[in-house]
Parts: C-alpha cells; structure tokens; sequence
C-alpha cells in the first residue's frame, strides 16, 4: 500500500514533538495554558515557539507546485491537490476532555472541517487520469510519485526509518518544503537529546502511580461495555483501526465508507467512555504530576544538551534559564 500523505496538520503534530499535540489534560485544561505546561515544555519554548506562525496551509501548497514539477519530469501529469480553508476544529488543549470526546471521539475523524463547518473532504484531482492508464502505466506513475514498492518488514516492530530520497516525488517535495523546519530535530549532534526526550516520556504511564489507577480506570471501562488493561490502549486501538483502514484504501484514497461510519461510532463510544473513567479515577490530575516530576528531573539533569540546543535553534537564546 501506499503511503498516507502527510499533511499540514500532521507536519504540525511532529515539529511540536510532545510539547502540543496529543496532550490531555482535565476539565480546566486550556483555560490556563501554564496549568497543562511542564517544566521541559516550558524550557524548549525557544525552539517550538518557532513553529507557531509556521503557514502550514502554504507549504501543503508549495509541497504540491513542487510534485507537479516532478512528475511532469517524469512524463506524468500531476494536478495539485488542494488542502485551502482547512482546520482543526478545537483548541489542542481542549484534548482528552469529556467535552472533547463528546464532539470529535479522539479527533482521528473529525480532524478537520471546511469554514463553514461541514467536514472536508479530499477530492484526488488526478484519480480519472490514473484511472485511464494501463496496469503498467499505473505502476510506474505509482513509482515516480511515491518510490519503488518497499517490501515488508520481516520484524512487524522494527523501527522503520522513513527515507525522503527513496519515495518519489513527494519525498523530494516533501525535503524541500519541510526539510528545514524539521531541521531542529533532524540535526545528528542533537538526534541522540530527542531519543532521550523520547524514553524520558514513555515512563510516564508505567510509573507506579499511573499503574494503580489503571486497574480502577479498567473496571470502570468494563462496566461500560469496553475490555482494556491500561489507559492508553484504548487509544492505540482506535488508532491501529484507522491505520489499518486507510491502508486499505485504494490508490486514490477512497476507503470503504461503512467500515469508516463504523469506526467512527467505535471512536467516539470509546472515547467518551475512556474520558469519563479518567475523570472518575483522577487519571489525567496523576498524570500530570508524575509527567511534571519526569520532565524537571529531565531539565536538571540534561540542561547543557538543552542549551546547546536552544542555543542553536532557539528564537530567544537569551530565553534560556
């Protein structure tokens, strides 16, 4: 299958590493930004600040200019695909509210609307022209824009290491257009502080406090309906439910949309239920104190990589502490 395009809302989700998106917080969050802020997120604000007035619509744009070019090059032809007057929907820290599960689930099918507030949908301008080629002519204009067919992992858990030089068209075009602004978790000198921020955070939810809320937060979700061990599995499986559904999808995007009204259902049931029992059991309030303890121990323990850091990517240097 081919891969999922990254878009503009997604590029936004990996620059912010963990510092926004995908945060959660109680009832309060996004009142009061400081409240759902630790002290690493507060200390890289030099570099993430970066992002915040970063047009991703406008480099969705560019990116599709440049694929054009590209596959005309390769004896295609390619009509940009157009991504304009579309957004998320909600604040980020509104994310993992019981507010928030009510109107968009986990926000995977929900994750943005048009301006006047009906869903977006993504029209393939070139689906008929694909459409009209041989099998073979499909295949290599599947090549030019996407790179050769990568064979499947033979370890299903392996980190596979996405290589912008092996896929196509939109790899060159998507070096071009966000190759700089990854550029501050891209740099090797600092590659080694990004995988420690990494394990840094995947202790959070194996910390003994978060642990012995999992067991009351599960029976609450058993009472609901819902079978799972630990919080962020229920999730992961709306997740891997959707990954697997757009793999599924046909080379133009289309998906089967009964399974796609299913799952919805599925996401938004399992979501609100998930943000009730975290409510109940105190979930989220533990949660950030356990990740708050986590991220200064970090900061004091890792502050000269930080500076360095900062130093080098940072919009304020003087900002550092």
């Amino acid at each position: 299958m081919r891969p999922i395009p990254f878009t503009a809302a997604a590029a936004g989700c990996a620059l912010l590493l963990l510092s926004g998106c995908g945060s959660s917080g109680d009832d309060g969050a996004g009142k009061d930004a400081k409240s759902s802020e630790g002290p690493l997120q507060a200390y890289m604000k030099p570099v993430t600040s970066a992002y915040d007035d970063i047009d991703y619509e406008k480099l969705q744009v560019e990116q599709e200019n440049i694929i054009a070019a590209c596959m005309q090059e390769a004896g295609f032809e390619y009509l940009p695909q157009e991504y304009s007057n579309v957004s998320n929907p909600w604040d980020e820290d509104e994310w993992g509210t019981e507010e928030f599960a009510q109107k968009y689930g986990y926000g995977y099918s929900s994750g943005s609307e048009s301006e006047d507030g009906e869903e977006a949908a993504q029209v393939d301008p070139n689906a008929d022209y694909v459409a009209a080629m041989s099998e073979s002519e499909q295949a290599a204009y599947w090549e030019a824009l996407w790179g050769p067919q990568q064979p499947e992992p033979v370890d299903e858990e392996a980190e596979v290491t996405w290589d912008w030089t092996t896929a196509g068209c939109y790899g060159k075009a998507s070096n071009e257009t966000y190759g700089s602004a990854n550029s501050a978790y891209e740099d090797p000198a600092f590659v080694e502080l990004q995988e420690e921020i990494g394990r840094m955070y995947e202790k959070i939810s194996n910390d003994p406090k978060l642990t012995a809320l999992d067991a009351e937060w599960s029976d609450c979700m058993n009472e609901a309906g819902f079978d799972f061990a630990k919080v962020p599995e229920a999730a992961a499986s709306i997740s891997d439910a959707y990954s697997a559904l757009w793999e599924s999808a046909d080379p133009d995007g289309g998906t089967d949309k009964a399974a796609e009204t299913a799952l919805r259902e599925k996401e938004m049931a399992t979501a609100i239920a998930d943000a009730k029992c975290q409510t109940k059991v105190g979930y989220q309030d533990a949660t950030r104190e356990v990740q708050f303890a986590l991220e200064q121990e970090f900061v004091d323990a890792h502050k000269a990589d930080l500076d360095a850091w900062i130093e080098q990517y940072g919009t304020d240097a003087k900002a550092t502490k």
